[in-house]
């Protein structure tokens, strides 16, 4: 590993690692400088800048899945382009078995929920992603169902209208977890017009449900866990 983006920050030594700038602003000159061999890139990342470098036989790996099996399939092909084949398919394993106790150990049938990834706009996501798809093999019910927007902005109208049994949320930053939860509640009251009516939030620890990875078996350990 020679480089990484700004936004790179697992493991702790992902930090240390030189920076080659944004997700959506990478600098080529910095990659390039490197020596690099292999660019792991993703929707978002400049299309133009990823063919500059393919031009200077510098080799693009493109992944964005759409469902929860495809991330063990992108470690295999990863891992097998930096010769870390063995490594990789172990990991791929590990995910594909969590996948399987996700959907056999299913205890939430019928539960509607919302993962609010921010406020002010609301955006969350759709059964048409891979996050959308391990919610589903764990039974919760999305309440935008199979929207062909995948990250939609949603209004306070359509909570209104749509209720979720839970509003999954990540923690706010510098807060702790018992104060995002006081601060989301009020934000919700004033949707809901209530500012004493309860609302069954969880708070989702940092990143394990929002970032295709190896980080995904400890998301689904997560999701196992809620039982109410």
């Amino acid at each position: 590993m020679v480089g990484n983006t700004i936004l790179c920050d697992y493991p702790l030594q992902a930090k240390n690692v030189y920076k080659i700038g944004n997700f959506n602003n990478p600098s080529i000159e910095r990659i390039i400088s490197k020596g690099t061999n292999i660019v792991l890139a993703t929707d978002g990342n400049p299309d133009d800048k990823l063919k500059f470098l393919e031009k200077n036989n510098i080799k693009v790996l493109k992944f964005q899945p759409q469902k929860v099996n495809e991330i063990s399939d992108m470690i295999k092909i990863i891992s097998k382009e930096i010769g870390a084949a063995e490594k990789g398919n172990k990991l791929a394993s590990k995910i594909d078995i969590s996948i399987k106790n996700l959907i056999r150990n299913n205890v939430n049938k019928k539960r509607k929920f919302v993962f609010i990834l921010q406020f002010d706009p609301i955006y969350t996501f759709s059964e048409e992603t891979w996050i959308g798809d391990i919610f589903k093999l764990g039974g919760f019910i999305n309440i935008i169902g199979n929207s062909p927007v995948k990250y939609p902005k949603i209004t306070d109208e359509f909570l209104l209208k749509n209720k979720p049994d839970i509003f999954f949320l990540g923690n706010i930053e510098g807060k702790s977890k018992e104060e995002s939860i006081e601060i989301y509640k009020t934000k919700l009251g004033k949707i809901y017009g209530d500012l004493k009516e309860k609302f069954n939030i969880v708070i989702v620890p940092k990143d394990i449900l929002v970032r295709p990875g190896p980080r995904i078996i400890e998301g689904i350990k997560f999701l196992e866990s809620i039982k109410s």
